[in-house]
């Protein structure tokens, strides 16, 4: 066993790593206004920025994860961390929307790619029995707690200080990452480059980047016509590189990620539950910062304090699953942790109004945070707990590719489904204000243009009027948030159906 400094070290380490590489996937949605003014530029230009720091992780996880068996694990990561460290100061250093799009979509996009399943293969390395499952659940948590603070951070810098303070506290952070990285352990490469499976890598880049450019374009109603184009497309070269990884096994060859894996309950149900979790987390993080700044009219920065209770409710539990894990097991935790979000979510889609205040979406978001919390931890601690030694590089990474995926469809997919709910809601509060005087005919030739009015609408002055219109209003907020809301439920029932499937299986051999 190694020493008990060296334990704490690699886990903060990890947990660093982890911190910085998702609350960059979060902090500058708050930011967007004035990014466009400082750097020139339009929203959309802005929005495919954020969207591409999410692509470029998606489509070379698998091969960051891979590159650890070429390398070692340790040289992967810290190689990882210079090209993140690079491109953080590039991104704060930015003059122009294409030197933003370089330095944080493109470097620090590839740096997190190498990163992160390599924080993943640390713990699992490093730790055994209960120790993996605490260690587990504290980087779970600081991973999750950097999506829920990340619009407060967000908020507050870009208020209070600038956007680009957010780069330069990470490049510090990566800079303590290099002073500390002695105290990590290094793996022996187990294949050479020639063996890198190239084609594989093609294939499933190609898949995801397909796939997530796809779901991105679903907010964009002019694209809806392209994008089961793009996905099926995505999907079809996924089964290619399926079949591609199954001949490259049955002839000897290194696969770019061991897909026998998937023969496993434990792991295949185990990462289904982390997409959907994570779609759910996604979804949850998008709705509500739209609500709260639209609707309820606060600041980026109190935004982000809305989310403190589920923040904290999060931290708490996640870093108390190990012990929990210790009398319930974790394939039961798992389940559980869904049905209190779930309850969460239930709980949260009655509170949506003109009127509605800061306190009243507390007590479903705690719920939420309770929920991650009790799941996230043992889950992938039951995920990589089901990979042998020599599978862990390979896990990390579909743990790690399954979280981007779902964090990137979340937002598309809830924000989906938030405009196909209004346009739902409209019309019907349109016909119960005005009763007999409305036809169907009227609602489907005027929709468009009353969407339109709506969001040109000034809600926090429609908030003082009692009038037709502002019951309209309402009405149709209500009715939408309530819908939206109601997709996230759905995900997590299904997560928990899903979480049923994670079997009684004896580990794979801890590493040492």
């Amino acid at each position: 066993m190694v020493e008990r400094k060296f334990v704490w070290a690699t886990l903060s380490i990890a947990s660093l790593a982890s911190f910085i590489i998702v609350i960059d996937s979060f902090f500058l949605n708050v930011a967007i206004t004035t990014l466009v003014r400082d750097l020139h530029t339009t929203v959309e230009v802005i929005q495919g920025i954020i969207a591409a720091y999410a692509l470029t992780m998606a489509c070379l996880m698998l091969l960051g994860a891979k590159l650890q068996n070429v390398l070692g694990r340790k040289k992967t990561f810290l190689y990882g961390a210079f090209i993140y460290g690079v491109g953080t100061t590039i991104a704060a250093l930015s003059l122009n929307a294409p030197m933003l799009l370089f330095g944080w979509s493109l470097l620090e996009g590839c740096g997190a790619a190498l990163m992160l399943p390599a924080t993943a293969a640390f713990i699992s390395a490093t730790y055994e029995g209960d120790e993996r499952a605490f260690a587990f659940g504290i980087w779970v948590a600081i991973g999750s707690v950097a999506a829920t603070v990340g619009p407060l951070l967000g908020g507050f810098l870009t208020t209070f200080l600038s956007w680009r303070v957010g780069f330069g506290i990470e490049a510090v952070i990566v800079a303590v990452i290099f002073a500390y990285s002695g105290r990590l352990t290094e793996s022996a490469p187990t294949i050479g480059w020639r063996d890198l499976d190239v084609v594989g890598f093609a294939l499933s880049a190609a898949g995801f980047f397909l796939i997530v450019a796809g779901t991105l374009l679903l907010n964009d109603l002019s694209a809806w016509g392209i994008v089961p184009i793009l996905v099926g497309a995505g999907l079809l070269l996924l089964a290619f590189f399926a079949l591609w990884q199954r001949r490259r096994m049955r002839h000897g060859q290194a696969p770019l990620t061991d897909i026998s894996l998937f023969r496993k309950s434990t792991y295949s149900a185990g990462n289904m539950a982390n997409l959907i979790l994570r779609l759910g987390l996604a979804g949850t993080l998008f709705i509500l910062p739209v609500f709260l700044q639209a609707v309820a009219g606060l600041s980026a920065f109190m935004t982000g304090v809305a989310f403190v209770p589920l923040t904290v409710a999060l931290l708490v539990v996640s870093l108390s699953s190990a012990r929990l894990s210790a009398r319930i097991a974790p394939r039961y935790l798992v389940p559980i942790g869904f049905l209190v979000a779930l309850s969460g979510s239930i709980l949260l889609r009655g509170v949506f109004s003109l009127n509605t205040q800061i306190v009243d979406i507390f007590p479903g978001t705690i719920l939420i945070g309770v929920g991650l919390g009790l799941s996230l931890g043992p889950l992938n601690n039951l995920i990589l707990s089901s990979a042998s030694d020599a599978q862990q590089a390979d896990a990390s990474g579909v743990v790690n590719t399954t979280t981007n995926l779902g964090n990137s469809l979340g937002t598309a997919v809830i924000g989906v489904l938030l405009l196909v709910s209004i346009y739902a809601a409209l019309g019907p509060a349109v016909q119960k204000a005005y009763p007999g005087q409305v036809t169907a005919q009227d609602v489907k030739a005027q929709l468009p243009a009353w969407v339109h009015t709506l969001k040109a609408t000034n809600l926090q002055v429609a908030k003082g009027e009692e009038n037709t219109a502002t019951q309209i209003v309402n009405d149709t907020i209500s009715t939408a948030m309530q819908r939206t809301v109601d997709g996230i439920s759905v995900f997590l029932f299904a997560g928990f159906l899903v979480s049923l499937f994670i079997g009684r299986q004896k580990p794979a051999a801890p590493a040492h």
